[in-house]
């Protein structure tokens, strides 16, 4: 929804303008908002063209290639494919600089990712920052020194047939500087459009395999939190209509709708990294 707020920001003191002339300043706005894009095109359709001046668009496709982000530094995304339905704004509001909707808009989102780009990404700062605040203990250790003694280094992940992958990550002992080496080999299915199902997952560690009790746990705590339905309570609705593995890229495609009173709308566009929705 990021994207559809920038957009509708160009439309500011634009009124009625031609479709060609709209499409190129939603194009610069948008190219302003991300770290960089190596082709970027924005085609906004209205008719009658005057219900830009009520605050409607009709429908606006967006399609970029080897897009970055400044939200997430270091993340190349290989393509990115955007529609939206009708949304209506609060043209008032929206010269004020407050986006307000009218209704709920919807939109539907096709993304790529290739295995090389999530890889450079794992060993980004941003990343590893991720990793250094998680705090475990191994089993039978305890207190806050046992808790900061380990920690997870050099995440790497590799696509594997049958939409599985293979995350491998190795557990670091701060204190005797040794790693050992974590694989994780799993499917991933999609459940009623909106939770993610981890199919046959296997975990060794040094390797060797996990004891059956363990991978129990991680199954059922990791499929607990993996479920768009988390987003509901933020005013999105939001569902996977594709999610393929092939050729070592990643292509995803999700439809959302996001309500009038959704917080995402009242929130400025992040200049900085932030981590991912707990």
């Amino acid at each position: 929804m990021e994207l559809i707020t920038i957009i509708l920001s160009t439309l500011l003191g634009v009124v009625a303008s031609g479709g060609v002339v709209v499409d190129t300043l939603a194009e610069a706005a948008l190219r302003d908002q991300l770290a960089g894009a190596e082709t970027l095109q924005v085609r906004i359709d209205n008719v009658p063209n005057y219900q830009l001046a009520g605050g409607r668009i009709d429908h606006t496709r967006i399609a970029a290639r080897g897009v970055e982000t400044r939200q997430l530094p270091g993340l190349r995304i290989d393509s990115i494919d955007l529609e939206t339905d009708a949304v209506d704004v609060d043209l008032g509001r929206l010269r004020q600089g407050e986006l307000v909707l009218d209704e709920p808009a919807q939109a539907a989102l096709r993304l790529r990712l290739k295995d090389d780009d999530l890889n450079a990404f794992f060993q980004s700062p941003l990343v590893q920052g991720w990793l250094d605040t998680l705090q475990f203990s191994l089993p039978g250790a305890a207190g806050d020194r046992e808790q900061n003694r380990y920690g997870l280094v050099n995440p790497s992940l590799e696509f594997l047939e049958g939409d599985r992958f293979r995350v491998v990550v190795d557990l670091q002992d701060r204190v005797t500087e040794e790693n050992i080496a974590i694989s994780i080999d799993l499917g991933l299915a999609i459940l009623n459009g909106h939770r993610f199902a981890l199919v046959d997952p296997t975990i060794t560690v040094d390797g060797e395999e996990t004891p059956p009790q363990l991978l129990e746990s991680f199954v059922q705590g990791a499929q607990e939190r993996l479920t768009l339905r988390r987003l509901e309570t933020l005013g999105v609705v939001a569902r996977v209509l594709n999610f393929k593995v092939r050729d070592n890229e990643l292509d995803i495609a999700i439809f959302a709708r996001i309500d009038p009173t959704s917080p995402f709308l009242t929130r400025q566009p992040a200049q900085e990294a932030v981590p991912p929705l707990p």
